[in-house]
């Protein structure tokens, strides 16, 4: 676009929103009409993974396509797939007699995945113009406003369902991202410039201040040494990290949503991933110009030791508390805390790579962890999913603890950078952040 201005934010806000609305309206519709924990979280997985290669895919076809043609063509697809998915929805809901359970499911199953692929990049796009933006317009600047953006559409979108679906029903979720991407992609596409370098981009990570961590560790580089002969053995931890963090989000995810479903309006467990999303970002925005805190050991151990201890207070209150408004209740307070610490050793990772990891590592190094994080909560909503329905609502509260021990291992085991037991000592100062 022409430049940064209150307007221009306004759509790109609004064009970035369908990203953050598909595995919530996935997850609101789903559940309704199926009632299954397995079968929500299973389709929410498949609408991540796909959201996950969106971003890289759609960078590599603009190179050849223009950006564009391919947030043009892709705001059609994505379109086409969710007006899919409702009808498949729908056939769920009133037990269609010509098809069987399984093939909707399989149908669906594509459908999501595929709109996962097609969701447009425009977060992606944006950044490509904050790169070629003027000389006399700060690009770190820039990139902080793009952080932010990506941060309120997480949190906007599951309160939008929420707001939304008192009126609409359990489909507004797929219906609202629908009409955004059929809006707001498009005027963004026409009116934006179109550079011809498009930077590469990672995954994008449904986690907020996921995306500032990224952008802080960008603004470090010079925090990093000048050989790192052993990053690999660094990297597997923070991959192994990443995932246990995953996994624990997936578990947290499934255990408000199945909290929810004994409440006449269950839609409102989007609250709840809202509220989560707020203080992921809190948590990773805490104190910005201290960058280099999170590599402190004893506050990795702080933040995981956090982390167990709720997750133990989460399993407890969802065995012994009946299902109902006070069970979401209780369970949505503790996952809004586990979201906090969540953020925060989100942001240690980060700054981890920025010490540990070379420059000319680095576009390896920082799609391994956020595809480590992705693939942590596709495997913990899959096994939330299948232990909810199996064995009720501890079952998942079971995986998000899993989840926090294994990242209590990896904190404690020194192998992260920046603790005193790696090779990577922490730095003795930071630059400023924002």
């Amino acid at each position: 676009m022409s430049g940064p201005t209150a307007v221009t934010r306004a759509v790109s806000l609004a064009a970035r929103m369908p990203g953050p609305l598909l595995p919530v309206g996935v997850m609101a519709a789903a559940a309704a009409s199926t009632g299954s924990m397995f079968t929500t979280a299973t389709l929410t997985a498949a609408a991540l993974v796909g959201i996950s290669i969106s971003a890289p895919a759609a960078s590599a076809s603009a190179e050849r396509f223009g950006a564009r043609n391919v947030l043009l063509v892709s705001a059609i697809a994505h379109v086409l797939m969710l007006v899919l998915m409702v009808s498949s929805v729908d056939r769920l809901t009133r037990g269609d007699t010509l098809t069987s359970g399984a093939t909707i499911y399989t149908l669906l199953l594509l459908f999501t995945l595929i709109a996962g692929l097609s969701t447009p990049a425009v977060a992606t796009f944006s950044r490509a113009d904050t790169w070629t933006r003027e000389k006399d317009v700060s690009v770190w600047h820039g990139l902080r406003v793009e952080g932010r953006l990506d941060d309120a559409a997480f949190i906007a979108a599951p309160l939008l369902v929420v707001g939304l679906s008192f009126s609409f029903g359990t489909t507004v979720g797929l219906l609202s991202s629908a009409v955004l991407t059929a809006v707001a992609v498009p005027l963004y596409a026409v009116n934006r410039a179109d550079p011809l370098e498009v930077p590469a981009e990672s995954a994008r990570l449904p986690l907020g201040g996921a995306e500032h961590a990224q952008q802080q560790l960008m603004e470090h580089r010079n925090l990093q040494p000048a050989h790192a002969p052993d990053w690999g053995r660094g990297i597997s931890a923070a991959i192994t990290l990443a995932a246990a963090l995953g996994f624990v989000l997936g578990g947290l995810w499934v255990s408000v949503l199945d909290a929810a479903q004994a409440l006449i309006r269950p839609s409102l467990f989007a609250l709840t991933l809202g509220l989560m999303a707020a203080a992921a970002v809190l948590g990773a925005r805490w104190k910005p110009s201290r960058f280099a805190e999170p590599l402190a050991l004893r506050r990795r151990r702080l933040h995981v030791v956090a982390l167990l201890g709720l997750s133990l207070l989460l399993v407890l209150l969802a065995v012994v508390i009946p299902v109902g408004l006070v069970s979401l209740l209780a369970l949505s307070g503790i996952a809004v805390l586990q979201s906090a610490a969540l953020g925060r050793l989100v942001l240690g990772l980060y700054a981890g790579l920025a010490v540990g990891v070379p420059t000319s590592r680095l576009p390896v190094a920082i799609p391994a962890v956020a595809g480590g994080v992705l693939s942590g909560i596709a495997l913990g909503l899959t096994l939330a999913g299948i232990g909810a329905d199996g064995f009720g609502l501890g079952a998942p509260a079971a995986v998000a603890l899993t989840g926090s021990l294994l990242a209590g291992v990896v904190v404690f085991s020194g192998q992260l950078w920046g603790s005193p037991e790696s090779s990577a000592g922490r730095p003795t100062s930071a630059p400023d952040g924002d």
